[in-house]
């Protein structure tokens, strides 16, 4: 993890958008994302599935920072726009609690020098709080003094497109909301960004003095969309945007994402439960559960490799319009308890092969490999 720098350290750090480094986001006892870590590439959309609960919203919300994350780090175009301090806290804890150890250690052992030994490790110990302590007034600096105009480059698409949206704004103030904020007065220049990008998304200009509640699910959710594109931004956090949605209005939704990408290279991060949408939209795919970061790999790997139980359980609920496929299709169900063994070794996020990253423990990896060979 970058500690004291605002800046991450990669070879390929030209491409990369946007980094996740071990994101913990915790509410109270509850552990709702888990030591999570990716990256984003500029002009890809990076897919975030699993089932709900498993933390994948919680991701995203800490992204755009409407959460003050716990610990980890993350960065946007290379600036630490978002920094936990409880591992450091953590960190100050645990190595407390073994200078304590080692100091009983050291007065129970036979040596002549204990005086000089216990002096050792409480000036060691006394080095190491002082780091863990420069690093957490590192990170709430960084939270603090973060560019406002950088972050208004990263804009989120919501779930809900009701709830999302004021009822009592005009569609014109919704979408121009985010502009006024930013300062502009010019209500002539306004007004014309918000015709245009009505435009954009499918819309009308007519639109734009209506409310809401005048519109059905599909032309929220475009409205919506309006509001994100109109900030010009360089990262959307699209918030599973067609699950309220009809079939055919998220077919919609899609498309209209897909031509934003291409005609204005926006870079996705799409959140959804759907792995067969999620499948068609996105060029790589991350998998969450129970907050952790299970499996992660390009869309046609995961589909052609799936590695970790939980990814092969996922796709083996997608229905298939065929009646003879759904008559003799096996659903897999997934029991962490029965499905490994993690009382001697643990697990980590580790790559199988070449971008393919899977939670797993040594043994776990090795079979892991020998059936990406196959």
């Amino acid at each position: 993890m970058a500690d004291n720098k605002n800046t991450v350290a990669s070879s390929n750090d030209d491409n990369v958008l946007l980094r996740v480094e071990n994101l913990s986001q915790h509410f109270g006892e509850l552990k709702a994302v888990d030591n999570v870590s990716f990256d984003i590439k500029k002009g890809e959309v990076f897919g975030l599935v699993g089932e709900s609960g498993c933390g994948k919203t919680t991701t995203g919300r800490s992204i755009i920072k409407l959460y003050n994350i716990t610990s980890g780090s993350i960065y946007f175009k290379g600036q630490r726009i978002g920094a936990g301090t409880l591992s450091y806290k953590n960190a100050i804890k645990e190595a407390n609690e073994k200078f304590k150890k080692d100091v009983e250690s050291i007065k129970k052992g036979s040596a002549s020098d204990k005086s000089e030994q216990i002096a050792k490790k409480k000036a060691d110990l006394k080095k190491y709080v002082a780091e863990q302590k420069a690093n957490i007034a590192s990170a709430k600096n960084d939270n603090k003094n973060v560019d406002k105009d950088l972050i208004t480059q990263i804009q989120m698409i919501f779930q809900d497109p009701i709830a999302s949206l004021d009822p009592r704004m005009t569609v014109r103030e919704i979408i121009s909301e985010g502009l006024v904020i930013k300062g502009m007065k010019d209500k002539a220049k306004i007004d014309e960004m918000v015709y245009e990008v009505l435009e954009t998304v499918g819309l009308v200009r007519d639109h734009a003095g209506r409310y809401p509640h005048e519109f059905s699910g599909g032309q929220r959710q475009r409205i919506g969309v309006a509001r994100a594109v109109i900030m010009k931004p360089e990262l959307i956090i699209a918030d599973e945007p067609v699950s309220a949605l009809d079939v055919s209005i998220q077919a919609q939704v899609i498309n209209l994402l897909n031509d934003l990408r291409r005609e204005l290279g926006i870079t996705i991060l799409f959140v959804a439960h759907d792995l067969s949408v999620v499948k068609y939209f996105s060029d790589r795919i991350g998998v969450m559960y129970f907050g952790k970061m299970v499996e992660l790999a390009d869309a046609d790997e995961l589909f052609k490799n799936p590695l970790h139980p939980y990814t092969r359980s996922l796709l083996s609920a997608i229905p298939l319009p065929d009646p003879d496929y759904e008559k003799n299709r096996q659903r897999i169900t997934y029991v962490p308890l029965r499905d490994h063994d993690y009382s001697v070794e643990q697990p980590s996020f580790r790559e199988v092969a070449p971008g393919h990253f899977v939670l797993c423990s040594d043994s776990e990896e090795k079979k892991y490999k020998e059936i990406i060979k196959e």
